[in-house]
């Protein structure tokens, strides 16, 4: 994800943030007065989500779906293909999840629902908090760092994603098969690769490659194998090396920052803070 500014406007919306990866685009859009029509038709699935109170005039395939108040934590959906036709007016703050058909295919196989029998399909506006919480949290966590924590964005983005479509799915016998499998060799595993490469940037793809689960599962299997989120447990290790360096004699602040993953120094006074109460400069004397 990146900042909007070297990008151009989308429909007349400003774009403030941007997340990329194969058939996904997440772009936080914001605007702050008059009156924008909504992009009309767009080949692969869209999902508005409302990050601000919104007020938005929308109709989807000919169904309208919001008139006036579009309230916090709610989701629209659009299918490929489907007309939009509306606008947005005064404040404006929307998370927008573009996703092609062949990536929602691939998702919904994650939840062992393959494509004949599964589908999504657009639900009356409902607000829903854990979707507003997280999409709030990565708007905080890009504007943290220039760069933000790839492997906190990416664990966000992934679930929020797969809130999305756990929400939105629907199928033949009326239920969401979800299956969680953190076995203790996998588990030793990915904890062996994590420590082994701290200075590096870890993704999640490269993670749950390691692990051997797919990226929907592998945040959430994580968690209830270990009692931590994994950008938690990978921040601790981070800060754990970072202590021991500082401890020993020699290197500076930018070296150990490079050394345990951090951006800057300024990135890792900031967690190391939090962390210990103290900045690293305390603990070097």
């Amino acid at each position: 994800m990146r900042d909007g500014a070297s990008l151009s406007d989308y429909h007349g919306y400003g774009v403030a943030r941007r997340w990329d990866r194969d058939g996904l685009t997440v772009r936080r859009l914001v605007r702050q007065d008059g009156v924008v029509p909504i992009p009309p038709v767009l080949p692969g699935y869209r999902v508005a989500l409302s990050l601000g109170d919104n007020n938005a005039r929308l109709a989807v395939g000919g169904r309208p779906t919001t008139r006036g108040y579009f309230a916090p934590g709610t989701t629209v959906l659009g299918l490929p293909g489907d007309t939009f036709d509306g606008d947005m007016r005064d404040r404006v703050d929307v998370m927008l999840f573009l996703m092609t058909p062949s990536f929602v295919a691939t998702k919904l196989e994650a939840f062992d629902l393959p494509a004949a029998d599964a589908a999504l399909r657009d639900l009356p506006p409902r607000q829903d908090v854990g979707l507003l919480d997280a999409g709030r949290r990565l708007v905080a966590a890009m504007q943290e760092t220039p760069g933000g924590d790839a492997l906190y964005c990416d664990v966000l983005v992934e679930a929020m994603v797969s809130r999305v479509l756990c929400r939105h799915a629907t199928v033949r016998d009326g239920r969401m098969p979800y299956r969680e499998d953190l076995s203790p060799a996998r588990l030793r595993r990915l904890i062996d690769f994590i420590c082994a490469s701290l200075s590096e940037r870890l993704l999640l793809a490269d993670l749950a490659e390691v692990a051997g689960l797919s990226q929907a599962h592998l945040a959430r299997a994580f968690r209830r194998a270990t009692g931590m989120s994994l950008h938690r447990y990978v921040l601790q290790r981070r800060l754990e090396k970072a202590r021991s360096l500082l401890l020993a004699p020699g290197g500076t602040a930018q070296a150990v920052a490079r050394q345990c993953g951090f951006a800057d120094p300024a990135h890792l006074s900031n967690a190391y803070k939090k962390a210990f109460g103290v900045p690293p400069s305390r603990t070097r004397k």
